[in-house]
C-alpha cells in the first residue's frame, strides 16, 4: 500500500467516524442523480441508487459525458470509449435496478463540462423541466475534478426553486478537502444487499477492459475504489 493509500485509508476512516453522527439521509420524493462521467452514479450513489430502486422509487440518472478521453489511444478511439461506457452504464443500472428508460445520455465535452456548449445545456434544462424533480443530487464542491464542479453549477443552476440540491461524493475522498459542512451533511447506511448492489455495479464499470488491456472506466486508484465502496456513503444538502 503506497504512502497516499495509507493516508487515504487515514482519513476515510477519520470521517466515517463523524458520518456516524450524521442523521440518515431521507430524500422526499423523486430524484435526479447528475453524473459527469459513466460511473460515478454508481460510485458515489450506488447504494442509495438501490435503496430507491427497491422502494419502487427508481431515480433518474443524466450521464453528461460519454467518458470519452479516459483510455484514448492510437489503438482505441473516443468514439468506442463512449459507445462502450454506455452499454456499461446499462448494465450497472441493472445491478442497481434502474429502468432503461430512466438513463439519459448526453453529449458534453468530455474535460469540458465546463464550456457549457448551448446546446447540451438546453437539453439538461428540458428533461429537468419535464421531470420536475424534487431532489437534485450533483458532485460535491470538493471533488477536485473540472468537470464534476462544472457539473455541480450546471445541476444547481438548472434545478427548480422548491428543488432540493444534495452533493454526493466520489473523489471528494481523495483530493484530502476537509472543509465540510457537517451540519448540512446525512449519510445512507447501506444494508449488505445495497452493498452488494453498489459493489456489482460498480464492477460492471471497472473489470471490462479495452483492447489496450487499460479498463474502459480508466485506471482507478485501489484506494480511491476502497473509499467509496465502504458501508455508508455521504452527501450534503
Amino acid at each position: 500500500m503506497s504512502f497516499r493509500d495509507i493516508c487515504l485509508a487515514v482519513r476515510v476512516a477519520m470521517m466515517r467516524h463523524r458520518m456516524r453522527h450524521l442523521d440518515e439521509i431521507e430524500p422526499i420524493g423523486s430524484c435526479l442523480f447528475l453524473a459527469p462521467h459513466p460511473d460515478d452514479e454508481a460510485i458515489g450513489c450506488g447504494g442509495l441508487i438501490a435503496r430507491l430502486c427497491a422502494a419502487g422509487r427508481p431515480p433518474h440518472v443524466a450521464i453528461l459525458t460519454g467518458g470519452g478521453k479516459s483510455i484514448a489511444d492510437d489503438i482505441v478511439s473516443s468514439e468506442e470509449i463512449i459507445a462502450q461506457r454506455r452499454r456499461l452504464t446499462l448494465l450497472s443500472a441493472k445491478c442497481l435496478g434502474v429502468p432503461e428508460d430512466h438513463i439519459h445520455f448526453l453529449d458534453f465535452e468530455d474535460g469540458n463540462i465546463a464550456a457549457r456548449p448551448t446546446e447540451e445545456v438546453n437539453r439538461l434544462a428540458r428533461l429537468i423541466q419535464e421531470l420536475a424533480p424534487d431532489n437534485v443530487f450533483v458532485p460535491h464542491r470538493g471533488e477536485g475534478w473540472s468537470d464534476h464542479l462544472a457539473t455541480r453549477r450546471l445541476g444547481k443552476d438548472l434545478a427548480t426553486a422548491e428543488a432540493t440540491v444534495w452533493e454526493y461524493s466520489v473523489w471528494m475522498w481523495y483530493y484530502n478537502y476537509w472543509k465540510l459542512d457537517w451540519l448540512m451533511g446525512a449519510r445512507a447506511s447501506l444494508s449488505a444487499e445495497e452493498l452488494e448492489a453498489k459493489g456489482r455495479a460498480v464492477a460492471a464499470y471497472v473489470e471490462p477492459k479495452a483492447v489496450n488491456g487499460r479498463p474502459w472506466s480508466g485506471d482507478l486508484p485501489a484506494g480511491f475504489l476502497r473509499a467509496n465502496l465502504k458501508d455508508m456513503e455521504l452527501y450534503f444538502k
